[in-house]
């Protein structure tokens, strides 16, 4: 009855790894989805900056 036992955990503990793994893969999927999206907000107040002649960030600088 043990190595039953055994085998069950064994299962139990893999199918766990497999969701950690795809859960670790999620997040870092999502974590270079926000570095992009930041980057391309960075490059739009950019170009929105420089197109309309203001400092919209209010950083001192235009552009």
């Amino acid at each position: 009855m043990g190595l039953i036992w055994d085998l069950i955990q064994q299962g139990q503990i893999s199918d766990a790894s497999g969701r950690t793994e795809s859960l670790e893969k999620r997040v870092s999927r999502l974590e270079a989805e926000v570095r992009r999206t930041n980057e391309t907000l960075i490059r739009l107040l950019k170009e929105l900056e420089t197109r309309f002649g203001e400092d919209l960030d209010r950083d001192g600088r235009i552009g």
